[in-house]
Parts: structure tokens; C-alpha cells; sequence
């Protein structure tokens, strides 16, 4: 093992220091200020049944099982629920919580494995601060839903919105479009380092704008930094270092984080974009730009500058996206052999190197 490979941050770590305009979150209006109730013992039950036996144990080595059968008795069920409540009362996130070990496997079919994109870090979190996490992820899915804190067109980190959703609505856009004699173009774009990018202090700002509890603010203040992590491979370990960049990917709070985190960009694209008659799709860390009309020339000319509006919000808020894994489809029913490139406006794929549309 080249340990040298990790004795720098990993590149995901290059996130970190990115400037974000808070200014941009204005045209959105400021939900009041809500109350962040209690947990009760059901909602642990509840979080503890949906938990595998068969997860891999953390710093802490409890299994689920262990944490199952301690939980069985009702007494025992009203300690890790006074915890929970105690750490949003608090705004305080313990440090137990905050270590984990990250499993480094390498990733299958790589030419060199000298680089640290080459392999995937499994992150391990003590169980019992999953088990609360799991709970407060119930309230913010239950808020998000409730007060319409993210948008329509939003299926990733969502529940009730699965990617057969996503695909459904592809295909209802664009046969619909058909029937309508028009043709639909599609970009279908990706974030760089999703998880690792998200902003605390856009992250704080943008949950004080869809009123959730001022204790929120601060347990998340608490909760996003001094994290640690060891990296293991085999027997050999390295650590701890520092983890504070994002929102970390094996937290069950991720998901939700980031749909929070990126609804604002869904709600400001259709404000600022409500002219070019197009329609937007997220799905974590992918999205598509789709457009129609009976002109796929008048569609590339859309595309182009819808994609320049959602650069410039995710800029806004501290996201990078990664031009050269853009894609781009074109859905045409006349059989016709024109399928014109498109210039996106930025490397690789402008002036003489034009995107191409997939086949398939």
C-alpha cells in the first residue's frame, strides 16, 4: 500500500475554500421561523427497524444487532431519545459521533492505482450517532414534504420519489412533445465532488431561509465540524485526519442535506429562466436541461444559454460543474439523419470541439 497517495487530503478535500454568494438566496422569500419537536420512543423503534443487522460497525465496533437487542427493553429506549433531544436543545453535535474509519477499496479495472480517484473510501460512523441521525432525518424529510421546502422536479434524497420517477417523466415529456409535432433536447449534466462541495455556511443560511429552528442552525454549526476520520486498507491504518469538508457521504443525513441544499437552485433556475420554456431535473448530484420545440437548432440555442444561467447559481452557491461529463440527447421522431453538436460555452466543448449528440 502507497500510503503517500493519502498523506495529502484527498482530492475531494479540494472543495474546500470555495467562495459562495449568500446574496443569491435573496428573491426567495423567508419561511417563519418553525418549532423543532420532540422525539418520541416510537420514532426510535421506528428508525431502529429500518437499520441492517448485517452493516459493518464503526469506531464504537456496536453492531445493530447489539443496539437492537439493548433497545428491546423500554427503559433503555428513553436514554438514546433524551440524547437526541439534548444534542438539538444543545446545538451540540459530541465528538464520539464525529469519528469514523474510512475503508479504502480500490476501484475494479483501473489502469494505476497512483491516484486517490482510483479507490473508494466506505466510511464507518459509531452506531448509536447513526441511529440519531436516522431520526432527525425523519423530521427533515417530514418538513421538506409539509412546507414545500424543495421543488417539484426534485427526486433525489426524496422520498415517494424514486429514479423510475425521474424516467417516467422523461418519457412523458417527451412523447408528449411528439404528439405536439416537436422535438425535445436534453443535457444531462454532473457536479464535481457533490457531497464533499456543499458549503457549511450556504448550507447554515440556506436552512434559516426555509424556517427551520434556530436550534437547527446550531446543532448543524456544531455537527459539520472537528470531524475525524482513520483510513484503513487491510491491516494497515492511517490517521486520524481532518473530514470537515461537506456533508460527508455515508451520513444518512446526506441525502437530505442536499436536497435542502440544492432546492434553492432548482426554485431561482425557473425564476431566472421562466422565459426559455424548459424544464429542469435533479437527481442528487445529476441533472438534465430539457427543451422543446419543432427547431433542434432553436433547441441548441436554448440549451446553451439555460446551461449558462445554471452555472452561474451553482457558482452562486459554491458548486462546480463538470463540463467534459456533460451529455447530451436528442429525442426525434421524423427519422431525419440531422443531428447538429452543440456549442456549450465552455471547455472541452466549444469553438472547434463541438458536444456531439449520444446515440443511446
Amino acid at each position: 500500500m502507497r500510503w503517500t497517495i493519502f498523506r495529502t487530503p484527498f482530492t475531494i478535500h479540494s472543495a474546500s475554500g470555495r467562495e459562495v454568494d449568500l446574496s443569491v438566496l435573496a428573491p426567495l422569500p423567508t419561511l417563519q421561523e418553525r418549532d423543532w419537536p420532540p422525539f418520541s420512543a416510537l420514532e426510535l423503534t421506528d428508525a431502529l427497524s429500518s437499520c441492517s443487522s448485517w452493516s459493518s460497525p464503526g469506531p464504537d465496533h456496536i453492531t445493530w444487532v447489539h443496539l437492537k437487542a439493548v433497545l428491546e427493553n423500554e427503559k433503555s429506549v428513553q436514554l438514546p431519545v433524551t440524547l437526541a433531544d439534548a444534542c438539538i436543545c444543545m446545538g451540540h453535535w459530541p465528538k464520539h459521533f464525529k469519528d469514523s474509519v474510512s475503508v479504502i477499496i480500490p476501484k475494479p479495472g483501473k489502469p494505476t492505482y497512483s491516484t486517490p480517484k482510483s479507490f473508494r473510501p466506505i466510511v464507518l460512523l459509531n452506531t448509536v450517532g447513526k441511529l440519531i441521525e436516522k431520526m432527525i432525518l425523519n423530521h427533515l424529510q417530514f418538513d421538506m414534504i409539509k412546507y414545500d421546502l424543495v421543488h417539484p422536479n426534485q427526486v433525489g434524497g426524496v422520498r415517494q420519489r424514486s429514479t423510475e420517477d425521474a424516467g417516467l417523466f422523461l418519457t412523458h415529456l417527451v412523447r408528449t412533445g411528439w404528439a405536439k409535432g416537436k422535438k425535445t433536447s436534453v443535457l444531462a449534466f454532473d457536479i464535481v465532488q457533490f457531497f464533499p462541495s456543499l458549503n457549511h455556511a450556504m448550507l447554515l443560511a440556506i436552512l434559516r431561509k426555509q424556517g427551520f429552528s434556530s436550534f437547527m442552525g446550531r446543532f448543524f454549526a456544531s455537527y459539520l465540524v472537528d470531524r475525524f476520520t482513520s483510513y484503513l486498507w487491510g491491516t494497515f491504518r492511517l490517521g486520524p485526519r481532518q473530514a470537515d469538508v461537506g456533508v460527508g457521504q455515508s451520513s444518512a443525513l446526506s441525502p437530505v442535506l442536499s436536497a435542502l441544499y440544492i432546492a434553492p437552485v432548482m426554485k431561482l433556475y425557473h425564476m431566472q429562466a421562466v422565459a426559455l420554456k424548459m424544464s429542469l431535473l435533479s437527481y442528487v448530484d445529476d441533472g438534465t436541461i430539457m427543451v422543446q420545440s419543432k427547431s433542434l437548432n432553436e433547441n441548441r440555442k436554448t440549451l446553451k444559454d439555460a446551461y449558462a444561467v445554471l452555472l452561474r447559481l451553482f457558482v452562486a452557491i459554491g458548486l462546480v460543474l463538470e463540463h467534459s461529463k456533460t451529455e447530451y440527447f436528442i429525442f426525434d421522431r421524423s427519422h431525419s439523419d440531422y443531428s447538429p453538436p452543440i456549442d456549450l460555452g465552455y471547455a472541452p466543448y466549444t469553438g472547434d470541439n463541438l458536444l456531439k449528440p449520444n446515440l443511446y
